[in-house]
């Protein structure tokens, strides 16, 4: 080998050393979805964020098993009016951000615990957004107080929420005004 063909192999072996690491750090970054609408690529989002909001726990099934974030994107797209659509996807684009932001990470790729935490801490910051609306005419509502309400409403609404989640009776019995309740038995779906 020439002389100067090792000084030129070197060169591009050594300039490459530079640009792979760069490459693969640039690669691990995430960086936050910005939704113009909701679509049903946002399925699986939403349904992560109601399994965050109404987890599996014991025998009972959680949100994600009931198929919720379909229901939140058909609820939002037939159902909420245009400026309320407008706050749940951007409500969608800013849980985003809090993700790429705190987390480096999608909400789908984050921990239970990392999901949770995020949760809360928008909890927060809906119930200081909802103080600071009481005394206005026309409230606005916060974007986590829309999944939240979709995520219940479709959760209790669903077989497995009304079925599992609580005490189903398809066909009910006489009146009785009270009923005998033990610690621990499931709320009444009916």
């Amino acid at each position: 080998m020439k002389r100067n063909d090792f000084l030129k192999r070197l060169s591009l072996l050594g300039s490459g050393t530079f640009l792979i690491p760069a490459g693969l750090l640039s690669s691990c970054t995430y960086t936050a979805k910005i939704r113009a609408g909701l679509t049903t690529k946002d399925i699986p989002l939403l349904d992560a964020i109601g399994e965050t909001i109404i987890p599996s726990t014991g025998g009972t099934p959680g949100a994600k098993a009931t198929n919720i974030g379909a229901y939140m994107v058909l609820m939002v797209t037939d159902c909420f009016k245009p400026e309320d659509q407008q706050i749940f996807v951007d409500g969608l684009n800013d849980l985003d951000q809090h993700c790429a932001t705190k987390y480096n990470h999608s909400f789908l790729d984050m921990k239970a615990t990392q999901k949770l935490e995020l949760l809360e801490q928008v909890q927060l910051e809906a119930n200081v957004f909802g103080k600071e609306q009481e005394g206005n005419e026309k409230s606005i509502p916060h974007y986590f107080n829309l999944f939240k309400s979709l995520t219940i409403s479709g959760y209790f609404t669903s077989e497995i929420g009304a079925t599992q989640a609580r005490n189903y009776l398809p066909v009910p019995g006489k009146f009785e005004a009270c009923i005998p309740y033990q610690e621990g038995d499931r709320p009444w779906a009916t």
